[in-house]
């Protein structure tokens, strides 16, 4: 049912009430009582009557059809959120897909390299061009592993974020607990890990906890969204901070001992810490 339809059907529904209300000598719709149906003459009840019936079932006939249409439009809603879904799932997969093809040309180039350092080592032995150590420029297996490994572990650490200040409950609930976390942050990434970081030990509270997710990108997306726990009454208290190197997390130590340092030395001044630095300033209004 179109514009011009539901525009007839009040027009009509209108000029019959403007009608009737003549026909009952009636000027306002809260005037038409029973008793006053009684006044009019039996042929203009029934010419009345007979045009209510058809206006009544001309309605009836328009809201069927305008139900079938309300439901056709709700699957036509239904079927195009699911197709948004389906799609958000085809650009993780592709992504995920990338990420699997990054990793294989890595591993691949890797195990050329050992292979490659293997063969130069037999080769110059055979040719007697060396007896039992191979060329000093050549990278030592057990380095090469030290590097492959610490290249997974930077890999795992930029598609990480350790959330702080979570109280711990029996039964631990991982999973329930991020997910309060990241329902107040209004973000909902793809989680491939949690763990607790550290051993419990007797007065803690809360340990971190570190969640790894599909990408980089979509730490870096979490993290834009974590100063909204500032302002949430149940959950101010917790952070959402990126994963740390040991050398990052030496210096951050550091910067925040030399925070409190300065805020003891000059407690007139505000401090904070920004671009790895600790600033001050002072806390009077600039006019």
């Amino acid at each position: 049912m179109d514009d011009k339809e539901c525009d007839d059907m009040i027009l009509k529904a209108a000029g019959w009430l403007s009608k009737a209300m003549e026909q009952l000598n009636c000027s306002a719709p809260i005037e038409v009582t029973s008793t006053v149906c009684k006044k009019p003459l039996k042929d203009d009840l029934v010419i009345l009557m007979s045009e209510a019936f058809h206006l009544v079932r001309f309605q009836n006939e328009k809201l069927k059809q305008l139900k079938t249409t309300l439901s056709a439009t709700k699957n036509k809603l239904i079927e195009s959120q699911q197709s948004v879904i389906s799609l958000q799932e085809q650009v993780i997969d592709c992504k995920d897909k990338q990420l699997q093809a990054v990793q294989t040309t890595v591993k691949s180039t890797v195990e050329d390299s050992v292979k490659e350092q293997f063969k130069s080592y037999s080769d110059a032995v055979q040719e007697n061009v060396m007896v039992c150590k191979p060329d000093s420029d050549s990278l030592p297996v057990g380095k090469l592993k030290d590097v492959v490994r610490e290249v997974a572990h930077e890999e795992d650490r930029l598609r990480s974020v350790i959330i702080f200040g979570v109280p711990e409950r029996e039964p631990a609930n991982l999973a329930k607990r991020v997910e309060e976390v990241f329902n107040e942050m209004m973000v909902r990434p793809s989680i491939r890990e949690i763990s607790i970081v550290g051993k419990q030990s007797a007065g803690t509270t809360s340990r971190p906890i570190k969640v790894k997710l599909s990408s980089p990108s979509i730490v870096k997306a979490v993290l834009g969204q974590a100063k909204l726990l500032r302002n949430s009454d149940k959950l101010k208290s917790v952070f959402v901070k990126p994963d740390l190197s040991i050398e990052e997390r030496t210096k951050r130590r550091q910067l925040v001992q030399d925070l409190k340092q300065r805020r003891i030395s000059e407690p007139d001044k505000r401090h904070y810490i920004r671009g790895g630095a600790v600033h001050s300033e002072d806390t009077k209004s600039k006019k």
